[in-house]
């Protein structure tokens, strides 16, 4: 009798902690059965982390797959992975090549970089996709394309987290060295033979068809990569369909001797090329992407139908582009995505499918729980940029949050505005219908534009000579190439340093072996770039004074058709106290780009990676003839997109 009621108790113990066993079970396989939804196959013998194929073509339009655009050009290969995967309807990249690439390598938009549309390299800050997967434990490898940044050979994909890779920096490489006797025209990019680059070794010519050339290339890498017992990374970048249209001989007889077919064959070896990939491929443990940098050309079909615009237009049609995710038994197959989604995208969704951390401070977002799931793609719209430095001027393309409006200035003149619920092809101009939200739209354009633009360079005080120092970021802080602002508060200065800087010029600001801002009671401020001094009497030593120091240097090889100006701008209290059209970049003679950028006597400074303007510069576009008088209209009416100095003097001596 005395044991009974412990009898009970244990038996209602032991039911308790049956129950509850069950329960932890349960709720550990519901996390199991969550974390394999979201990223992996369900079927239990393949790898929770999959290999990794991204493939990337160029020029690629909307209207060129039917896997796509059901009337489009028939690409079985193409189609098969779209069947089988996820289709993005409503995908957009960037207009051109360049900022595409270093979106879809970083996560980032390219204005970032600097990229608008060329730039001189992914800072490396901005660690890429490549980098993070290496982190991760991937074997990372490309083939093809670069054309991310190649002016300085630390910014080639073997110091942007390729173990290997093989292929050519830009297209203009594939006809021989780029030389500055042969830079800009009189370079062409060729599919016949073409010189190619092992590891970012000496350029050596290989003999075929260069689709043919980098598809066998890729299988026999993928083989290799296949046996051994570690997840891969593999980024192929086709140069097809881009110009010029050039398919090889057994493609072109089958199809007629016009553009469209000599086009419509490159595509199918192209569509052939990705289908002997996929065929080397084990798919159930390989995650595949297959996206367009940007639209068509629209020169030999429609590309983009039913999309207005083509390649580095600032239309609908320059931006949409094919965008595909399959991972057999791991996503939904024939899933179709009308969301918007961008390039940037695809460097989170990514390293989620690979388990490895998502770094902060990215623009793209994971889709995974887009892909999987009823969850909607998140955005708080976006701009793209180019800067045109003959007219000083920016040509951009803004998308509301809402996806329902983008807002156009084709070549930094007046803006056109498309609502795109309405009219989806984006072609119509309702500007004059909806003013307000043009204004709208110009004011979430520029605040866009200039959180773009700043450098999120770190600053360190130095306490003990009154100085803070400057790093990172360090080819976009280096006057180098392309566009810099360095805005600097600088004053009141110290009673004795005023009293000693009379004929001997002291130092306010400066990067060893590139630049120095001086100041002499005698002179007032000089700033001393290469064998340029720019000038300013107005300094006043006695309060804050906000200076901005601007410049662009243009390299050749992007002006094939005018000689290129390099322009140096000094401003304070936002007017432009001198300036130089034509510096010769090559004079500054240069140190180790990491040498910090010092500001002296409690100066401080920021960075922007554009040149600046203001609308009461002494005003020379760089234009024929029939064009001059527009632009300069439009400058002296201030409808002209300028890249504004108050945007930097506004937040100097607050």
């Amino acid at each position: 009798m005395s044991f009974a009621p412990s009898s009970n108790l244990d038996g209602k113990l032991l039911l308790g902690l049956t129950l509850l066993l069950m329960l932890l079970f349960s709720w550990i396989a519901g996390i199991k059965n969550v974390v394999v939804e979201w990223v992996s196959p369900a079927s239990e013998d393949v790898f929770i982390v999959p290999n990794i194929l991204m493939i990337v073509v160029d020029d690629l339009g909307y209207n060129d797959t039917n896997a796509i655009n059901p009337d489009g050009i028939v690409t079985p290969h193409i189609t098969e992975l779209a069947q089988n995967g996820v289709i993005f309807r409503r995908h957009y990249a960037d207009s051109t090549c360049t900022p595409s690439r270093v979106a879809l390598l970083t996560g980032r938009y390219p204005e970032r970089s600097g990229f608008r549309p060329t730039g001189i390299e992914i800072p490396a800050e901005h660690s890429t996709i490549a980098e993070q997967l290496q982190s991760a434990g991937y074997m990372t490898y490309m083939t093809g394309k670069w054309h991310a940044g190649e002016s300085r050979v630390e910014a080639w994909p073997q110091h942007k987290g390729f173990h290997e890779w093989f292929g050519f920096l830009n297209q203009w490489e594939l006809s021989g060295e780029v030389t500055d006797a042969n830079k800009g025209g009189t370079k062409r990019p060729t599919y016949r033979n073409p010189m190619l680059r092992v590891n970012g070794g000496v350029l050596e010519q290989h003999e075929g068809h260069l689709t043919d050339i980098l598809t066998q290339h890729t299988i026999e890498k993928i083989k290799h990569l296949q046996a051994q017992k570690q997840p891969w990374f593999l980024y192929h970048a086709f140069l097809a369909p881009h110009n010029p249209i050039q398919p090889d001989e057994r493609y072109k007889a089958r199809f007629p001797d016009t553009p469209a077919g000599e086009y419509t064959a490159l595509v199918t070896q192209l569509d052939d090329a990705i289908g002997q990939i996929l065929a080397t491929v084990d798919r159930k443990n390989t995650l595949v992407v297959f996206i367009s940098d940007n639209g068509g050309t629209n020169k030999q079909l429609d590309n983009n139908y039913p999309f207005y615009g083509k390649k580095a237009d600032m239309f609908e049609g320059a931006y949409r582009t094919p965008l595909i995710i399959n991972w057999p038994g791991a996503i939904p197959a024939g899933k179709i995505i009308d969301d918007t989604v961008m390039n940037v995208d695809v460097y989170p969704t990514l390293l989620a499918s690979a388990r490895s951390p998502i770094p902060e401070n990215l623009d793209g977002n994971n889709l995974w729980p887009v892909i999987s799931g009823d969850a909607r793609s998140q955005r708080t719209g976006r701009s793209w940029e180019v800067f045109s430095s003959n007219v000083e001027a920016l040509r951009f393309s803004f998308l509301s949050a809402s996806d329902q409006w983008r807002l156009s200035s084709t070549q930094g003149l007046e803006p056109s505005l498309f609502n795109l619920s309405a009219e989806p092809a984006g072609k119509t101009n309702v500007a004059e219908q909806h003013p307000d939200k043009v204004r709208e739209l110009t004011r979430d354009f520029w605040q866009a534009f200039w959180m773009k633009s700043l450098l999120p360079v770190a600053e360190e005080k130095v306490p003990a000579n009154n100085q803070h120092r400057y790093t990172g970021f360090d080819a976009m802080r280096t006057p180098l190439r392309y566009g810099l602002a360095i805005g600097l508060e600088m004053g009141p200065l110290p009673q004795d340093i005023r009293q000693q800087a009379g004929d001997s010029a002291i130092v306010l600001a400066g990067q060893e072996g590139f630049w120095q801002l001086r100041y002499s009671s005698n002179l007032g401020l000089e700033w001393v770039i290469g064998n340029q001094i720019l000038r300013d009497a107005s300094f006043e030593p006695s309060r804050c004074n906000a200076i901005v120091l601007t410049n662009y240097f243009q390299p050749l090889a992007h002006l094939p058709t005018r000689a290129p100006r390099s322009k140096l701008k000094m401003y304070s209290a936002g007017l432009l106290r001198d300036f130089e059209r034509n510096f010769d970049y090559t004079t500054i003679t240069g140190g180790a780009i990491e040498t910090p950028t010092l500001v002296n006597y409690g100066g401080r400074a920021k960075f922007s990676n554009l040149l600046l303007s203001a609308y009461s510069d002494n005003y020379a576009p760089q234009v024929k003839p029939e064009f001059l008088e527009i632009y300069t209209n439009a400058f002296q009416d201030q409808t002209l997109t300028l890249a504004d100095v108050e945007l930097m003097t506004s937040e100097l001596c607050q």
